[in-house]
């Protein structure tokens, strides 16, 4: 796919097809934009609003969840923007995922599912420790620092501990700013068999899930 065309239906776009920007284009974007996928389906179920709800209740369950953002956005970047924030970390993406519709079936097994993929596709994509993060293209922030030194008070510290400080804070001034959504371009077929293989057993998982419940379904028919 040319890397400055926008292909694909907007719910589900990965974060490279909606920026345009110049990384490499590979099978990843597509299992990026399956998770988008399956975060929509458990969160709004296979009609694209929660079973059972009306038309007014069902705007208002998308009125109230954080992924609405994914189609809300005013320019298609700013739609990126968001995602990028809702896959930066795992709690941030825990957060989407406890916003599933409880009446979807097992939606504990695709949380599950989703939770290993994103783990997979962001943070084990070659990035350092200092350069995870799936907002790391952004420029660095730095009142919202996450080293110590920007939530101390100097007045408090030590002469030693300031120094020390002032030590860990311009080592993260000075930390690159990785893209993981770039720099997982040279590992591609390496996390895409690993998503794969995620993607196969939780695949066999629910195969004997069904074939349980088939079974009990049939000793309750033949008991009645």
């Amino acid at each position: 796919m040319p890397k400055n065309e926008h292909i694909g239906t907007l719910n589900f776009m990965s974060v490279n097809n909606l920026e345009g920007n110049s990384n490499k284009r590979t099978e990843l974007d597509d299992w990026e934009a399956l998770i988008y996928v399956l975060v929509w389906l458990g969160t709004f179920g296979l009609n694209g609003t929660p079973k059972h709800d009306s038309d007014a209740g069902g705007h208002r369950r998308i009125a109230s969840v954080k992924i609405k953002y994914w189609v809300n956005g005013t320019i298609l970047k700013d739609i990126a923007s968001y995602k990028r924030d809702n896959l930066d970390c795992s709690s941030m993406f825990k957060s989407i995922l406890n916003q599933f519709d409880s009446r979807v079936d097992h939606t504990n097994v695709l949380a599950g599912l989703l939770s290993m993929m994103r783990n997979i596709l962001i943070d084990n994509a070659g990035c350092s420790e200092d350069g995870r993060g799936a907002n790391m293209k952004h420029l660095f922030d730095h009142g919202n620092c996450k080293s110590s030194v920007s939530k101390a008070t100097p007045g408090l510290l030590s002469p030693l501990s300031k120094f020390a400080l002032w030590v860990e804070w311009r080592d993260a001034m000075n930390s690159p700013m990785i893209d993981p959504f770039k720099a997982r371009a040279d590992m591609a077929p390496t996390i895409a068999k690993e998503l794969l293989a995620i993607l196969e057993n939780i695949a066999e998982y629910c195969q004997e899930l069904l074939n349980k419940t088939e079974t009990e379904s049939n000793e309750t028919n033949t008991t009645n």
